[in-house]
């Protein structure tokens, strides 16, 4: 069942990434605010509560488990700030091919924090993904930016990592209804830190006042609600399966993203980028080496 999560995320997180670069290219006065409208829109999972509150609150994890779920939140949204910034200098395929980064990391960070043995095919499938990640970062249209958008990307998909590996450790030893609900309040929590600075403020109201009349705020939600499911549907696939055969199925996100993008602009000549029709094939053919080398980690 974890493999039919697993493959129904990546439809989602596509569209996910897609419309965030839509955000951040023609809605956001600044990137950074994707993660505060994100964490706003998110509160939507406060909706829910009646309907979890017995499975939510008759099996609360201890402190320790609590205090682990929420900074799996912290980290998450940490690292999506680090990945609305890099949206603003390449093209969200590019962008969400180096989420791949993120399972050549998970066997390095298992054998820092767990002792894991690693083996030679997992040398072979690390060095794959380097190659391949840097071929992304060759290609991209944006020359002057495109090593800025690869190192934010590096240190989102570290963040990433760390946090697939706490939250496989808190969905193992605690409720997973109760552990989603705690990680989101922490992806809330943080994301909405920044609102104690004014001039923080005073940039949202602007963005929002813009919003309004082009019925934007809905859009909004509509993205974090697409969010939410998506990285429900995620975390069930860890909760059932293996964090790191999780992440090798969603490397074909970057594939969706593309594809999707290339048919949007086509359609509609507003929605997408232009940029994902250049040199598609050898985006692909990127994405097949990615896979490969994910195999090999897995």
């Amino acid at each position: 069942m974890w493999l039919l999560y697993a493959l129904l995320s990546p439809l989602l997180w596509a569209m996910v990434h897609l419309l965030d670069w839509h955000c951040v290219t023609w809605m956001f006065k600044q990137p950074w605010m994707g993660v505060i409208t994100s964490s706003l829109a998110s509160c939507i999972v406060f909706l829910i509560l009646p309907f979890a509150w017995s499975d939510i609150f008759s099996n609360l994890p201890d402190r320790q488990m609590t205090a682990l779920a929420l900074a799996t939140g912290v980290l998450i949204q940490v690292s999506q700030a680090f990945y609305f910034q890099s949206l603003a200098y390449s093209e969200a395929g590019i962008v969400a091919a180096y989420w791949n980064i993120t399972p050549t990391l998970l066997p390095i960070a298992s054998l820092l924090l767990f002792d894991e043995v690693l083996y030679i095919k997992h040398y072979l499938g690390i060095g794959t993904l380097v190659l391949a990640s840097v071929g992304f970062c060759l290609i991209d249209t944006s020359f002057k930016t495109r090593w800025k958008s690869f190192s934010l990307m590096f240190v989102a998909s570290c963040l990433q990592a760390v946090a697939l590996l706490v939250e496989d450790y808190v969905f193992k030893h605690s409720s997973f209804v109760a552990s989603f609900f705690f990680i989101t309040v922490g992806i809330i929590l943080i994301g909405l830190t920044p609102l104690l600075l004014h001039r923080v403020r005073r940039t949202l109201s602007q963005t929002l006042n813009t919003a309004r009349s082009g019925n934007i705020v809905a859009v909004l939600v509509g993205i974090e609600a697409v969010n939410l499911l998506a990285l429900l549907l995620s975390q069930r696939a860890i909760d059932l399966g293996i964090p790191s055969l999780v992440a090798a199925v969603e490397t074909t996100i970057p594939a969706h993203t593309f594809i999707l993008s290339a048919l949007m602009f086509s359609m509609t000549q507003r929605f997408g980028d232009s940029r994902s029709l250049l040199r598609l094939r050898l985006k692909i053919a990127l994405l097949v080496v990615m896979i490969i080398g994910i195999w090999l980690v897995s």
